[in-house]
């Protein structure tokens, strides 16, 4: 094979491979948003920090915005009725109490999706780091608020604090919902957004608007837990450009000999 064809299908086979890596799963709501669930490894303890270095690594970790992340998981599954979703956010360099801070998510619990909130969409607000909280339910039009649900089906605690993800103490919080008692699915498609209203002002994911269903990232699970090491892409990835290059030293050998055979026959 001359070397310009290999380096061609070289770049072919990567480029293929990694938009098969990139591609955004068929149902997600708004193009290029996902973010896998899995289930509990470890115990959450509602304290608005990282309880220990462990804590929340057994979830997928997100970026987004300027300065902001979440990572969530879901379990265990206890009954029908019994499914917790768990969050951690943070917002890494926020470190003032501003009174119109808030901690936001969106759900489309059936993934309806709709240009306007619908009956299994909800809203949850935390404003003011906990002197606002307030549960919104969709209309067909817009929100109407709700009764905020009991203890077993809804914690929440944020606190100033350091974490694996910044040593300088930043604003955390920690959130769990009753999944089945709050109309949302095993998979789902939600909004997580904060205002850092003395910095960055609001952050979403992804950063479209709350009363747009159909523009929430996509939130499919898994049922075993988080792979460690290199993710299913990479390994795939690095497997592929073994298996070509394998394959380019092997023609180049026996091409190597077949030269060598003929120059010793002259």
């Amino acid at each position: 094979m001359k070397r310009g064809l290999f380096v061609t299908f070289c770049i072919l086979t990567l480029s293929s491979l990694s938009l098969l890596i990139n591609a955004t799963p068929v149902n997600a709501a708004y193009s290029g948003y996902s973010h896998m669930v899995y289930p509990i490894q470890n115990t959450v303890t509602f304290d608005g920090k990282w309880t220990s270095d462990t804590e929340w690594t057994d979830g997928t970790s997100t970026s987004f915005g300027t300065n902001s992340v979440f990572v969530s998981k879901w379990g265990p599954y206890g009954s029908e009725t019994s499914v917790p979703q768990y969050f951690l956010i943070e917002i890494l360099n926020d470190t003032t109490n501003d009174e119109n801070d808030y901690w936001q998510i969106c759900f489309d619990g059936d993934m309806s999706g709709g240009t306007a909130p619908g009956a299994n969409d909800l809203l949850i607000n935390i404003g003011g780091h906990g002197t606002n909280i307030t549960f919104y339910q969709g209309t067909g039009t817009g929100w109407a608020s709700m009764a905020t649900p009991s203890a077993a089906n809804f914690q929440w605690k944020d606190s100033i604090s350091a974490s694996p993800k910044s040593s300088t103490p930043h604003w955390i919080c920690e959130i769990m919902i009753n999944k089945p008692v709050l109309n949302v699915g095993a998979q789902y498609w939600a909004r997580v957004a904060v205002n850092d209203a003395g910095g960055a002002g609001v952050q979403a994911w992804p950063p479209t608007s709350r009363d747009v269903p159909s523009d929430w990232g996509d939130f499919p699970y898994s049922g075993d837990a988080i792979p460690e090491g290199f993710s299913f892409g990479v390994v795939l990835l690095l497997s592929s450009v073994a298996v070509v290059a394998s394959f380019y030293l092997l023609r180049k050998r026996s091409e190597t000999q077949g030269s060598s055979a003929k120059l010793s026959a002259y």
